[in-house]
């Protein structure tokens, strides 16, 4: 079994809408009201912290997506709405529902991307988790989307200790679980990943399900 990391990898830059160093639209600005108008307010400095709460709300699921892809869509998506309702929005109850649309439909086009013969390269925080899991990169799409199928419990184990960097001994003084329990986990998360298939699930973690 891989050795635990003790740093995250929450905190590492990828480039995207919310990217502050993007260069900016050419041409006249948008419209008032329109969909690319609250784009642009959505992306100049990031005032609904998008890129912190996809963060957060992909640790909250334990899935393995690029932040920033999902970041995209939820911009994408959160200005189109805007512009629907005619208002700039901002409730946390919103950004939330954005996100787990944004997350449900990363979820999907990785699956969708499986298809292709060529294997795509993954982008810099999948690419990160493979070099901890020491998973070839060209497969670390396909193994996120075999672990983003695991029951909650398993990916929650895996993403606490190789994507947050806490230890098996954190995780049992917080009450994540036993540490035979968590071993187990653990197991089955890296033996998925690094099959390219579903490793057998303890019936006592089947249960989970998302939040």
């Amino acid at each position: 079994m891989p050795k635990p990391p003790s740093v995250t990898l929450e905190r590492g830059a990828t480039a995207s809408l919310l990217d502050p160093d993007l260069p900016p639209e050419s041409g006249s600005p948008p419209p008032p009201g329109s969909a690319r108008a609250f784009l642009r307010r959505i992306c100049d400095g990031d005032p609904l912290g998008l890129a912190l709460a996809v963060r957060e709300r992909m640790a909250a699921r334990a899935l393995l997506v690029e932040p920033a892809l999902v970041g995209d869509k939820v911009a994408a998506r959160a200005a189109f709405e805007m512009a629907c309702d005619g208002r700039w929005q901002d409730a946390p109850e919103r950004l939330r529902e954005w996100i787990d649309r944004g997350l449900a439909r990363e979820v999907e086009d990785q699956r969708a991307a499986l298809e292709y013969p060529i294997p795509s390269a993954p982008g810099p925080f999948l690419a990160a988790v493979a070099e901890r899991v020491g998973l070839d990169a060209l497969l670390m799409n396909e193994g996120a989307v075999v672990f983003n199928g695991l029951p909650t419990s398993v990916r929650h184990a895996f993403y606490a200790t190789f994507v947050r960097g806490q230890s098996t001994d954190d995780l049992v003084a917080t009450g994540h679980a036993d540490l035979a329990t968590i071993r187990r986990r653990l197991r089955c998360a890296l033996l998925s990943i690094a099959r390219l298939r579903p490793s057998e699930v303890d019936p006592q973690d089947r249960s989970s399900s998302d939040e």
